[in-house]
C-alpha cells in the first residue's frame, strides 16, 4: 500500500528540520552528525562521486568543499508513515577531489524514521541544464 502525500505539517516540519541539519553537517564536514543521521548502508550518487556505504563517504568527506548549497521548492512524498522521498532542485558551488561539482541539479533523497529519528538512506543528484 502506498500512501499519497501526507498532509501532516508537523511530520513534514520534523523531516525538513532533519534535512537542514544533515545538509549543514555535510557543508561543515561534521562526521559525527552525518554518522548519526545516515544509515550505515547509505548510498550517495552524484556526477562527481559514488559511495555505496556510509564509511566510504565519511573517509572521502575532507575532499568535499561546498561554498553554496541553495535549494529550491521541496516536495515530500510519504511512501509510508515512516518513510519519505524528498525532491528538489539545488544550485551548488564547490569541489570534490578538486573537480567542480555540477552547478544545477535535481536531488532525490530517501528517508526513513527509525527509533523516532529521521535517517537518510540514499541521496542522488542528477545534473540539469
Amino acid at each position: 500500500m502506498v500512501f499519497a502525500e501526507n498532509k501532516s505539517s508537523e511530520a513534514d516540519a520534523e523531516l525538513l528540520k532533519a534535512v537542514k541539519i544533515l545538509d549543514e553537517a555535510f557543508s561543515n564536514r561534521d562526521k559525527e552528525t552525518i554518522r548519526k543521521m545516515t544509515d550505515p548502508r547509505h548510498i550517495s550518487i552524484s556526477p562527481a562521486y559514488q559511495f555505496f556505504n556510509q564509511e566510504d563517504q565519511l573517509k572521502a568527506l575532507p575532499e568535499l568543499k561546498l561554498s553554496l548549497f541553495k535549494t529550491g521548492k521541496i516536495t515530500i512524498i510519504h511512501t509510508t508513515p515512516r518513510s519519505a522521498l524528498i525532491t528538489y532542485e539545488a544550485n551548488i558551488e564547490g569541489t570534490f577531489e578538486g573537480k567542480q561539482l555540477a552547478k544545477h541539479v535535481q536531488i532525490v533523497e530517501c528517508w526513513i524514521k527509525r527509533k523516532g529519528n529521521w535517517i537518510e538512506v540514499s541521496y542522488q543528484e542528477t545534473p540539469l541544464p
